[in-house]
């Protein structure tokens, strides 16, 4: 998912919702320091919270974990990893929709599908 789309998604929803989830302010992605990141939060935030933390990936000036100095557009790819020191590729994200889900947690996404596949 590209940040414009993410963006497009929570503009979808009603004005003033309180949605279920929240995420953090942007990070740089570990796996990409180019690329942002968010932390999904367990705690109820409004569609217009979730905005402002997105509008933050357009206007800030990040920093890669290693070093370098990044800024982000409508097509820099998002994350969602638990902090900016980490870097799951897509463990954190795979975690967090079994636990929304109530469903079985894998180590891998290939887990996953062989799973869903073959049993």
């Amino acid at each position: 998912m590209e940040l414009k789309e993410f963006k497009q998604q929570i503009e979808q929803t009603e004005t003033g919702k309180t949605l279920n989830y929240g995420i953090s302010e942007p990070f740089s992605w570990r796996g990409s320091y180019d690329e942002v990141a968010f932390e999904v939060i367990e705690q109820p935030m409004t569609r217009e919270e979730i905005l402002a933390n997105i509008e933050k990936a357009y206007v800030g000036n990040f920093y890669g974990h290693k070093g370098g100095e990044y800024i982000y557009q409508d097509y820099t790819k998002v994350h969602f990893e638990e902090d900016s020191s980490r870097w799951t590729d897509g463990g954190y994200c795979a975690d967090m929709i079994a636990k929304i889900e109530g469903g079985e947690t894998y180590q891998s996404q290939e887990m996953r599908l062989v799973k869903l596949a073959f049993s």
